[in-house]
């Protein structure tokens, strides 16, 4: 597994494309993730978070005729760590997610673990600073 493990954690998937949601799933599956959806609207997803945490998500940014953007705002608030799918440029996403990664499709599916891995690591950086004494920097294991 060398694009690191997700064994155990549940990665929610919000994707309109069919095609594109299945391989995002297997290929997380594949690393021992456990998938939340694919979920084809921001609606169905943020029922499923309601009633069960995640600990990560892929994100397409445009879902139908919607945006997937609130579902990004509730993850960004509690911290879960996410990424965006997308076929548009870096620039329709609000400033407030300048942190979070973004992908541009076409996305090859048996990439999401290795970019998935990738922001939760960036993630817990992010909330080990917090944690540390001024002038104190994270060291990366």
């Amino acid at each position: 597994m060398s694009q690191g493990d997700l064994t155990g954690k549940v990665v929610l998937v919000v994707e309109d494309d069919y095609i594109q949601a299945r391989i995002i799933a297997d290929a997380l599956t594949e690393y021992g993730a456990i998938i939340a959806g694919p979920f084809p609207t921001v609606d169905e997803a943020l029922v499923c978070c309601k009633e069960d945490p995640v600990d990560a998500a892929v994100l397409d940014i445009k879902i139908g005729e919607g945006s997937s953007l609130p579902l990004a705002d509730r993850l960004l608030s509690e911290n879960v760590p996410f990424i965006f799918l997308t076929g548009y440029d870096r620039n329709i996403i609000p400033s407030r997610f300048k942190n979070i990664p973004h992908y541009l499709k076409p996305f090859v599916g048996s990439d999401a673990p290795a970019a998935l891995v990738l922001a939760m690591a960036q993630a817990r950086v992010r909330t080990n600073r917090h944690r540390l004494p001024p002038g104190r920097s994270p060291a990366l294991k």
